[in-house]
């Protein structure tokens, strides 16, 4: 792979030109054009997080029912390549091209297929973003990922975990690994983010939602917010 301090844009064009060439017609049907940008596209909120590319996607009814015909283009922000390959010097160029090319891509035919499980973890990973920013975010964000059959969540790096109490017990209780664990936990009115020392090497995160009643989230009194602590998970006893 290509691993280069800066390349000029020149160049940039002429990689993803012929990257672009090795992928079958077949797939890239409904694809109008790569188009590359200069610009770079950073986070609104958020200092060094870039877009590195967009699928921009149109449809037309055919009046059949369906979904009609999805034509797209692919985007691709050089100035977002470029200064992200100034905080890394081993940046690999042609493998970020190619991996924010098929992407894309993939957003593509998910549209044309009438699905949503690419946008939704681009959206689980932006509000979990947010939420390591220490800035407002969706504290359910993990709930649009598929959770496996212990009800785990992976997201990039990080696993999550929701954390059930029962009555008027101070343990969120979780399967790992098809065990069941608990971490001790305060009688709060916001959503939990317990990071699991223990476990999963440290990038456990089990999530217990607020435990206001119904009537307090309608008249507004407390639920909001969250609170981020630090346990050890301990094996549940089986009973």
């Amino acid at each position: 792979m290509l691993a280069l301090a800066e390349m000029a844009l020149d160049d940039f064009e002429a990689l993803a030109a012929r990257l672009w060439q090795r992928i079958p017609e077949e797939l890239k049907e409904g694809v109008e054009a790569l188009v590359i940008e200069e610009k770079e596209l950073g986070h609104p909120t958020l200092g060094g997080i870039y877009t590195l590319g967009e699928c921009v996607t149109e449809s037309w009814p055919s009046g059949y029912g369906d979904g009609g015909d999805v034509r797209s283009e692919l985007v691709l922000y050089y100035g977002s390549f470029l200064a992200l390959s100034f905080e890394d010097d081993a940046f690999a160029w042609e493998e970020e091209i190619w991996e924010t090319i098929t992407h894309e891509l993939l957003h593509h035919r998910e549209a044309a297929a009438g699905e949503s499980a690419l946008d939704d973890m681009d959206w689980a990973t932006d509000q979990n973003f947010l939420r390591l920013a220490d800035r407002p975010f969706d504290p359910t964000f993990y709930r649009v990922i598929p959770a496996d059959s212990d009800g785990i969540v992976r997201l990039d790096s990080e696993t999550f975990a929701e954390g059930s109490i029962e009555g008027g017990s101070s343990t969120a209780v979780f399967t790992w690994r098809g065990r069941g664990f608990g971490v001790r936990v305060p009688a709060a009115s916001t959503t939990l983010f317990v990071s699991v020392r223990n476990l999963a090497g440290g990038r456990l995160t089990v999530v217990v939602p607020t435990r206001v009643s119904l009537l307090r989230r309608i008249l507004g009194r407390g639920g909001d917010g969250f609170q981020v602590l630090s346990r050890r998970a301990l094996p549940v006893p089986h009973s």
